[in-house]
């Protein structure tokens, strides 16, 4: 009984149960099958029915619905801001046909939409917030990370694409897997980074952390395959604070930190020295500095993603704040004649497109959650027995978070992507659990550890001593 006084100091619901083996099996597919999206068929043609990924959530999206709004975990704030954002959303979105520009093109993207962020519905539900589920959920984004990059690796050999309508521009060579476009792709790239270097921070094996450090490398080259300068610039920002994270963590264990990280740098100088060996690597190391290469193309797709923002700002200010209905953003862009878009029609800012289409009534819901979701991660304190944890839980929310407002701000159109919404469910998810494990600010803290942990260990500081190994620090 101490011990669930002590998980839920922060919560009035009671500890979820243990997770079935389906629900365990639908948090660890959720990600691959979203990653896959329109690939996710039996053999990775858009065209082949059923579609995977739409089948499991027409059978999952309603047990979640229920999950969320029973009393005890209506009750809680995170999960129930959520089940307000896809209230809000579930009733607006067909309101706003009413004076769309077309009815039937409106439909269809509120259609898309719907099947993309039951996926975000589905991870915080069947998570219930606990360890377990947050456990599962961040080993399927490596396997989607691990599934998406094969097919980034095969185009990169083989100089083919699962689409032969992708865009590439007139550089063919770049790698968007099942993205479409390669900016998708850098922005998908960018939300793993967190679970990758929290999957090493977490595991328990000397030999899972090395092959965790070999998966960031393996990242870095995707990156620079995309040619994204969204991906190059969020690298550069998130990389660092992925050392941090590695280096900070590593010291609230007390665990060695030189030598693995003398080792993570050998691994990747002989991975990018392999590499150069290459056709393949020689084409991905060319293209290092070519994003930002001054030239007319480039200035011209940076003025028209500015006339394409400035329209969805005229079109949401102008529709009294309202929006402009669903599936209206594409259809009045091909008609605007004050600024050149280069015939392009996608909004490439999904938060202007949702200001443009759908009003404040869907964008408030929306910022409200991500609000709150950064102050439970900033302002929850944990107790000692939590500390590593919570430090994980914070920085996989905050770098997730900072991956969804890139790639929003970056991507073509990702409203209808369930990769995006799903990290939104599982930012929530997080949230969940780092708000049943802390206690608000002025508690006393409670100074026991809950059992059964998937981090514990015999060398961490909240369960006992160890010796002061090399980088190691104690405290």
């Amino acid at each position: 009984m101490d011990q669930l006084t002590a998980l839920d100091s922060g919560d009035t619901a009671a500890a979820p149960t243990e997770l079935g083996t389906v629900r365990r099996l639908l948090l660890a597919l959720l990600p691959v099958l979203g990653a896959l999206g329109a690939y996710a068929t039996i053999d990775l043609s858009p065209a082949t029915f059923p579609n995977l990924y739409r089948l499991v959530v027409v059978l999952a999206v309603v047990p979640a619905f229920l999950l969320l709004i029973r009393p005890r975990t209506a009750a809680v704030v995170v999960p129930r801001l959520f089940l307000w954002l896809a209230v809000t959303w579930a009733l607006w979105l067909p309101v706003s046909l009413f004076w769309t520009v077309d009815a039937d093109a409106g439909l269809r993207k509120i259609g898309s939409i719907s099947y993309a962020f039951a996926a975000g519905l589905c991870v915080l539900a069947f998570s219930g917030g606990s360890r377990a589920g947050v456990a599962t959920l961040r080993l399927g984004w490596t396997v989607a990370f691990l599934v998406t990059g094969a097919i980034a690796v095969w185009e990169l050999q083989s100089g083919q694409h699962l689409s032969d309508g992708a865009s590439f521009g007139p550089d063919a060579t770049l790698v968007a897997s099942t993205f479409y476009n390669p900016n998708n792709y850098a922005g998908f790239l960018l939300t793993c980074l967190p679970f990758l270097v929290w999957g090493g921070v977490a595991a328990r094996s000397i030999l899972i952390r090395v092959l965790h450090a070999g998966l960031v490398v393996l990242w870095i080259v995707l990156i620079v395959a995309t040619q994204s300068r969204t991906g190059f610039l969020g690298a550069l920002v998130l990389g660092p604070v992925a050392v941090w994270w590695f280096g900070r963590a590593a010291s609230l264990r007390q665990r060695p930190v030189a030598v693995p990280v003398l080792v993570l740098g050998l691994v990747a100088w002989i991975g990018l020295s392999l590499a150069a060996a290459s056709e393949p690597g020689q084409r991905v190391l060319g293209q290092f500095t070519s994003p930002f290469e001054e030239n007319d193309s480039l200035r011209a797709s940076d003025q028209m993603r500015v006339n394409l923002t400035l329209l969805g700002w005229r079109l949401f200010v102008g529709s009294g704040l309202l929006g402009r209905g669903a599936g209206s953003y594409e259809l009045l862009a091909g008609q605007w004649q004050e600024a050149d878009l280069g015939g392009t029609t996608m909004a490439h800012n999904s938060f202007a497109e949702i200001a443009a289409e759908f009003g404040l009534p869907a964008l408030l819901p929306l910022v409200a959650v991500i609000v709150v979701l950064m102050h439970v991660t900033l302002r929850r304190k944990a107790t000692a027995a939590h500390r590593a944890e919570a430090f994980d839980l914070r920085m996989a929310t905050g770098l997730g978070l900072a991956g969804f407002a890139a790639s929003g701000l970056a991507a073509s159109s990702i409203l209808a992507s369930p990769w995006w919404w799903m990290l939104v469910g599982q930012a929530s998810a997080q949230a969940w659990l780092l708000y049943r494990m802390c206690p608000p600010r002025g508690d006393g803290p409670t100074g026991r550890r809950p059992a059964g942990s998937p981090w514990a260990r015999g060398d961490d500081p909240v369960t006992g001593p160890r010796s002061l190994l090399v980088g190691a620090r104690r405290g």
